[in-house]
């Protein structure tokens, strides 16, 4: 049986507090509005669906069942001859590949961040379907998916930082960046880290377009090098509040499992995992794809 990752607190939370029980998508080939229907309403409650006994055998059908929630998004290494994007070109397949060019293909953690934060189109949803779950590992090193809702992130910032608190987050609201992405054709965004949103519930409820790649891309972005100091800092601040186990979801997708988050309001991540061993590679592959 597959462990139950946040039965230890220094992990994280357990997300059944969050997704609730499981959609079953055992009939989403004979049925497809029932199982739509309540991903949906989940969505619309939680701003978060995890679906269970999704097919994986067919990327088209799975891109065809996003497409019910918006529009499924060219993945944006589309110009690139990575074996990641030849599945589909709406989906970025995530694989072990220890040596790889892409952070996602080591066995390393992956810290909360946006689907496609460098564009100016901002995805309503992020969706993660495993398509096999690979080999298991101990609680905290199995590769756990890992959700934060950015509000609690700002709350939780205020909690940790109360001295620099205000004046960190005015600078990650009022500070327009870009950041920019490799084989990218579509028009960057210029919004802050954290944006305002039109169906806010208070002034918490943000939406945030994190980047694993934003720390490097920082000094290049022209924002003079003390405002680029002190943005810095708050930043580390604000990714320290937003990984905080207090606050974060854990979650460790079996095969058939598929996640989906309000890409504004969430932030998403994983857990370490056993990249290799004595038989070779992980075979773990997990499909994404964004929704606008």
């Amino acid at each position: 049986m597959p462990h139950t990752p946040a039965a230890d607190p220094a992990l994280g939370r357990s997300a059944a507090g969050l997704f609730g029980e499981p959609i079953c998508a055992k009939e989403i080939r004979t049925n497809p509005t029932n199982v739509l229907d309540r991903v949906k309403a989940r969505l619309a409650a939680s701003h978060a669906a995890l679906v269970k006994h999704f097919p994986t055998d067919d990327p088209h059908l799975y891109v065809d069942f996003l497409a019910q929630l918006g529009e499924p998004l060219d993945n944006y290494g589309a110009g690139s001859d990575s074996a990641a994007y030849r599945l589909h070109p709406k989906i970025n397949v995530v694989r072990c590949r220890p040596g790889g060019a892409r952070v996602q293909e080591a066995g390393g953690p992956l810290t909360a961040h946006s689907g496609r934060a460098f564009a100016k189109q901002r995805p309503a949803y992020t969706a993660m379907l495993m398509a096999r779950a690979g080999w298991p590992g101990a609680p905290g090193r199995a590769g756990e998916s890992t959700a934060v809702r950015w509000a609690d992130a700002v709350a939780r910032h205020r909690e940790l930082f109360p001295a620099t608190a205000e004046r960190d987050l005015a600078l990650l609201i009022d500070t327009p960046i870009r950041i920019t992405a490799k084989y990218v054709d579509s028009e960057l965004s210029d919004l802050p880290l954290l944006y305002p949103l039109p169906d806010s519930t208070g002034p918490d409820d943000l939406g945030a377009r994190f980047s694993l790649v934003i720390r490097d891309q920082l000094p290049g972005m022209g924002l003079g090098a003390q405002l680029t100091t002190d943005y810095l800092a708050a930043l580390e601040r604000f990714a320290q509040a937003a990984n905080d186990p207090a606050i974060r979801y854990l979650h460790l997708l079996q095969q058939g499992q598929l996640l989906i988050l309000d890409n504004n309001r969430f932030g998403h991540g994983r857990l370490p995992l056993p990249a290799t061993g004595p038989d070779g590679t992980n075979p773990r592959e997990l499909w994404s794809a964004t929704v606008a």
